[in-house]
């Protein structure tokens, strides 16, 4: 993933002013706000594909905000339409690149959310004024790519079924591609986001990450890869299919959450 980068302007000699400094203040409240923490019961992802559905369960106590991030993208449809568009036998597949939903596979894992893709309507608007506020004296707005600061974890480990946050050269790139780890993956741990674990579905990444490749699209790209049709958060085990909730059951208790 080589998300676009952005370079940070410094503030003009006057400062921000009062109402600026108000509007920021009240952004951040606003940000603060965690859905993982709102929402207490047990979060899923299900992930609708062409050949299949993958169960995720979160770890917002683990990475709080790469689960918000995959959470708010998911009800907003971001991920509908995408597709994994990497694929490598013996350590993962990736998708959540937005890119992928287009007919060139050339530019497959290069995309990523910008600002407007991560905040809710409240959260737009005082963005919004702030921008306003930065016009009026000579600032370009607060927009481009959003991208995540890391949430490394030194104890959990990226083994079969972890779901993790694809970056950029940067720690701190996240934004909307993530991974499915087909097998363990030591080399990654420290450096990765982990940030759930697949409940079901794992003979769905085992089909996908043994498709024939396209090499005029890339070492790792599919020829014919797979979509996401639907992603569906779930909150709490009584939305899961009764197939869903005996896998949940009989899932290893280390696997159901994390710290």
């Amino acid at each position: 993933m080589r998300p676009e980068k952005t370079t940070a302007r410094p503030v003009g000699h006057g400062g921000l002013t009062r109402s600026l400094v108000l509007v920021l203040f009240v952004l951040a409240a606003v940000l603060a706000g965690s859905v993982a923490a709102q929402e207490q019961d047990t979060l899923f992802a299900r992930l609708d594909t062409d050949i299949g559905s993958i169960l995720l369960v979160f770890y917002p106590e683990l990475a709080p905000h790469h689960v918000d991030n995959f959470v708010h993208l998911s009800r907003t449809g971001f991920y509908d339409g995408s597709k994994f568009h990497r694929i490598v036998p013996g350590f993962v597949i990736q998708g959540g690149d937005p890119n992928s939903k287009d007919a060139d596979p050339r530019n497959d894992g290069m995309g990523g959310p910008t600002m407007t893709d991560v905040l809710n309507t409240d959260e737009l608007d005082l963005v919004q004024q702030v921008n306003d506020m930065l016009e009026t004296k000579g600032y370009e707005g607060l927009d481009g790519p959003a991208n995540l600061k890391a949430e490394f974890s030194q104890t959990v480990k990226h083994s079969r079924g972890t779901l993790s946050m694809a970056r950029g050269q940067s720690l701190d790139s996240a934004g909307s591609q993530f991974f499915i780890c087909v097998a363990p993956t030591a080399q990654l741990d420290g450096k990765y986001t982990i940030f759930g674990q697949v409940v079901t579905g794992m003979d769905v990444a085992d089909i996908i990450v043994n498709a024939e490749k396209n090499p005029s699209a890339g070492r790792d790209a599919p020829r014919n890869p797979v979509a996401i049709n639907k992603a569906t958060i779930i909150v709490g085990v009584a939305g899961l299919l009764p197939v869903e909730k005996a896998a949940w059951e009989e899932m290893p208790a280390d696997l159901k959450s994390a710290k």
